[in-house]
């Protein structure tokens, strides 16, 4: 190998290591964004639930609250204001006393579990809508979930994900003496890094409770994952079939091998019937 063959090479090796270091250092800028302590105040008519962020500015969990006569959903303190009580004129963080108002704020509440959604006759369709792109790569889809009870249409949510076939969680949390239900949606969010898991929370109205048992009293600060609880969603299938639509495709490729296999022994049948028949006519 001569000599501009090898400092071909070792340019090629610098530049690799150069986009390596970057696509770290770009790895470490996004986080999932989860949500944690559902909660309602009856006295109030209210929802309360923490959104913990775990990418931009680096936020401390944030406390929303929703409001069940109008659904308007608003932070009780917004990051800046957090961050402002939080961190002193010499900079220094008093973390202590936001964790003490978080506490003062919850003291007053009550935690609410989830409920099974299938066992409350809830079903979920989701459609997909539209997909984002910048240039070529795609960075999100648009999706809506359509909420049935019973048969009956209660809501429509718009939302958005990262793949056209990814999985989505849904998630019913039950609001005590009313016939609304705090749904959450678990789900890649966007294609961003790869992606990352992205919670949120919707009230849905004109729930019937058929059954109260609660499968999760209080939701962690981890994302969801699969219980008896929830329902695992693909955009153009029913609640009820979790399979992904990779699985359903071989389950189809292995019925028509099925078929096609005894269609063979059909046709191999008969026609060893036909030959048998002529080799006796010929004696």
């Amino acid at each position: 190998m001569n000599k501009i063959n090898h400092l071909l090479l070792l340019t090629l090796a610098i530049v690799a290591s150069a986009f390596a270091s970057l696509d770290y250092a770009e790895a470490t800028v996004g986080g999932p964004t989860t949500i944690s302590a559902i909660a309602h105040d009856s006295a109030q008519g209210s929802v309360y639930y923490t959104v913990h962020d775990g990418g931009g500015r680096g936020c401390p969990p944030i406390i929303h609250i929703i409001d069940l006569l109008t659904l308007k959903d608003r932070e009780l303190k917004s990051c800046g204001d957090v961050e402002q009580d939080v961190f002193s004129d010499d900079g220094q963080a008093n973390l202590e006393k936001y964790a003490q108002y978080r506490t003062d704020v919850y003291d007053k509440l009550s935690y609410m579990g989830s409920i099974s959604l299938k066992k409350n006759n809830i079903d979920i369709r989701v459609t997909h809508l539209k997909e984002n792109l910048f240039e070529d790569y795609v960075i999100s889809n648009e999706f809506r979930a359509t909420v049935m009870q019973d048969g009956k249409e209660l809501a429509k949510i718009d939302f958005r994900g990262c793949a056209k076939d990814q999985p989505h969680m849904f998630e019913g949390y039950m609001i005590p003496n009313s016939d609304a239900l705090a749904l959450l949606i678990s789900n890649k969010t966007d294609c961003f890094e790869g992606g990352y898991i992205g919670e949120s929370i919707t009230i849905v109205k004109g729930v019937k409770y058929y059954d109260t048992t609660i499968i999760r009293s209080i939701k962690s600060e981890g994302a969801t994952e699969p219980n008896l609880a929830n329902m695992i969603v693909y955009a153009g299938a029913p609640s009820s079939e979790l399979q992904a639509p990779d699985t359903k495709a071989k389950e189809k490729n292995l019925m028509s091998i099925v078929l096609l296999s005894i269609l063979g022994a059909i046709v191999c049948i008969i026609f060893g019937y036909l030959i048998g028949r002529k080799s006796v006519r010929s004696y």
